[in-house]
């Protein structure tokens, strides 16, 4: 009966703390306590038999096996982990957000008209991308082209240029500009 009741006290207490004080536990305070108590069994077990860790000499011959064992056992908790995590045999894809169009043939329309722009410079349709071509400034006109065409889909995108405005005034230039 000695033995009995500090027992069974013993279990009740480690009842109520299973199920009334572990699980209000945030996870990170449940590893900390975990490795904490297994740093204390090892710890513990190692004083209770350490004769007989310094006389055993069985495992001697097992050293060779040493990284093999690790390997494998490292590849089935990769494998235990993905099928734990993914069951279904598929991976969970969340949605994107949804974006809203702009009109597409409103956009398509600026695109084929700027390349007949572009179009009518290199083929010399027009009179004036004649004297622009001899006088050597057909870069600028096909940049000055292709700039408002960027700035005409830009604009039918809805999207605007903020990095102008929050450059804290410093000279920017796009792409188009640099070449």
């Amino acid at each position: 009966m000695e033995f009995f009741i500090p027992g069974l006290l013993l279990f009740l207490v480690s009842i109520i703390v299973t199920f009334l004080v572990i699980p209000r536990f945030t996870p990170l305070i449940i590893a900390i306590l975990s490795i904490a108590f297994l740093s204390y069994g090892v710890y513990d077990h190692y004083l209770l038999f350490a004769s007989e860790y310094r006389l055993s000499t069985w495992q001697e011959s097992l050293k060779v096996y040493a990284p093999a064992i690790m390997i494998i056992t490292i590849l089935l908790y990769i494998i235990y982990t993905i099928l734990a995590f993914f069951t279904s045999g598929s991976v969970p894809v969340p949605l994107a957000p949804s974006i809203t169009e702009a009109n597409q043939s409103s956009v398509t329309n600026q695109i084929v008209k700027s390349l007949n722009k572009v179009t009518n410079v290199f083929t010399g349709n027009n009179n004036t991308n004649n004297r622009n071509v001899k006088n050597g400034s057909l870069l600028n006109q096909v940049t000055n082209t292709l700039n408002n065409t960027m700035n005409t889909v830009t604009n039918s995108l809805g999207l605007t240029n903020n990095t102008k405005r929050n450059n804290n005034n410093k000279p920017s230039r796009s792409f188009v500009e640099t070449f």
